[in-house]
């Protein structure tokens, strides 16, 4: 919690409840988007989907935004 307040992505109140500032939750929508693509993708492909979703937990936050997108854009194609 303390880094992702001083990396300006959460807010805590006086009564310490936490909120995303707006760049947290573009950061939030993000991951999302990436953990959801990766999970249908290992599960397409046959993945157990209690292994998906941890590997999908993994590949969300390491893959490049540029990589990430290229590979979207590709699989979008295919459809």
């Amino acid at each position: 919690v303390a880094t992702l307040k001083e990396g300006g992505f959460l807010t805590m109140d006086e009564d310490f409840f936490l909120r995303l500032t707006d760049v947290g939750k573009e950061v939030a929508e993000k991951t999302y988007e990436k953990h959801c693509f990766f999970m249908r993708l290992l599960v397409d492909a046959g993945v157990e989907p209690r292994i998906a979703e941890q590997d999908a937990c993994r590949m969300e936050h390491v893959i490049s935004e540029s990589s990430f997108r290229h590979l979207k854009q590709r699989m979008d194609k295919k459809k």
